[in-house]
């Protein structure tokens, strides 16, 4: 059995473990130039004057046939419309996916999360709040439905048509309909709130590490690297959802480190799958260099990814490098996301009941684990989950 001490000795004398180490929780990021951090504040006034402008191409027509009371109508109206115009704009997207063939796995409004297991059943949690994600709906190519440039542009114009398309109607009954001015204020609101909703993600922009639906259009339609890669992981992850594993996943498909490639986002998605493929084919050489690229952005990488990250770092510390005191350090960063994690984190914790030696651990663990297994959507993760729970049991006995 390793010890705490034994493995902080050995990490001390590896100084190939300690560059894989997850950088301390309260080491700041590096500072940016001051140009970069310039960028968002001139980005928020150009998009926010593009946005406002939209909105009162919208309302202020409407706006003209009110009295001034209805102000606090209008306003009240904008306020409590924000998270139905998020409900609206997901619901969009998953349904132009859902035209297109894709298959619905998960959505996301706020806190909450309503995903979808390998057993087609539907789950409700809380998922907790990501700074720069209001909600999001996770649709996958199914078979070769939902790969193509056209089914993504599909699905990427869903959500904002959505909320423009509320707003006409809206616009509509207001213009058309007799109504008491309260009503038609609070309506009036409602269709500023998805006017500025539908024309701000239409605005190419990377926030936290996405990509708006604007900029991803954008990137399609100028069919740039960000947008080839997209499609590769797209790919991919139909052929996870289809049950290849990753080890099986053809080398023509992987996709390259491309420095053309703007969306950090993208870049960290391709270095994953690279990682899980290398870790899935036990190939220690091979998965080491997105290893330590993956842990060197760790610090300064958007907490959206940072959990997906940690799971795939813990995986290669677990079943490449075998050092306990690195797999605990990453299993520490393993909480949040957007995904249900749950059945990895019980995955790593029986691996490092293992590793300490404790048989009644691994056998809680391992229960857990198994009870979890149907969480995971795709079908590839499924069978390699199940097959790391065999080998932990098999070691254990």
């Amino acid at each position: 059995m390793t010890t705490g001490m034994d493995a902080a000795t050995h990490m001390t004398q590896d100084p190939g473990i300690a560059a894989l180490m997850p950088p301390a929780p309260e080491a700041p990021p590096a500072p940016r130039p001051g140009w970069r951090r310039l960028l968002p504040v001139v980005g928020g006034f150009l998009g926010g004057g593009m946005v406002g402008a939209g909105a009162a191409f919208v309302g202020l027509p409407l706006l003209d046939a009110l009295p001034p009371t209805a102000g606090y109508a209008v306003l009240a109206g904008f306020l409590l419309s924000l998270w139905p115009n998020i409900v609206l704009h997901e619901a969009g997207h998953a349904l132009a996916g859902l035209a297109r063939g894709m298959r619905a796995i998960a959505f996301g409004v706020g806190p909450l999360r309503c995903e979808r297991g390998g057993d087609d059943r539907w789950r409700w949690r809380n998922g907790g709040g990501i700074r720069g994600i209001g909600g999001f709906a996770a649709l996958l190519p199914h078979g070769e439905r939902g790969l193509s440039r056209v089914d993504q542009m599909v699905f990427l114009s869903g959500g904002p048509l959505a909320n423009l398309l509320t707003t006409a109607v809206l616009a509509a009954l207001v213009t058309w309909l007799p109504m008491p001015a309260w009503l038609a204020g609070t309506m009036i609101g409602v269709a500023l709130g998805a006017a500025t909703l539908g024309f701000g993600n239409l605005i190419p922009l990377h926030v936290q590490g996405w990509r708006s639906d604007g900029r991803g259009l954008l990137d399609l339609l100028r069919r740039t690297p960000d947008a080839a890669l997209q499609l590769q992981i797209n790919q991919l992850m139909a052929l996870s959802l289809a049950g290849v594993r990753p080890r099986d996943w053809p080398a023509s498909t992987m996709p390259a480190d491309d420095g053309a490639v703007a969306s950090a986002g993208l870049r960290l998605s391709a270095r994953m799958l690279r990682l899980s493929r290398a870790i899935d084919a036990r190939d220690a050489d091979g998965a080491r260099a997105d290893a330590l690229a993956l842990t060197g952005a760790f610090a300064t990488t958007p907490p959206v990814f940072q959990s997906a990250i940690a799971i795939t770092l813990a995986s290669h510390a677990a079943l490449l490098v075998g050092d306990r005191r690195l797999v605990s350090a990453w299993r520490q960063r393993c909480e949040g996301g957007l995904m249900d994690l749950s059945p990895y984190r019980a995955w790593l914790d029986a691996e490092l009941a293992r590793l300490d030696g404790d048989a009644a651990a691994v056998a809680s663990h391992l229960a857990r684990a198994q009870a979890l297994l149907d969480r995971i959507p795709d079908a590839a993760s499924r069978l390699v989950v199940g097959d790391r729970l065999d080998a932990v049991r098999d070691a254990s006995l």
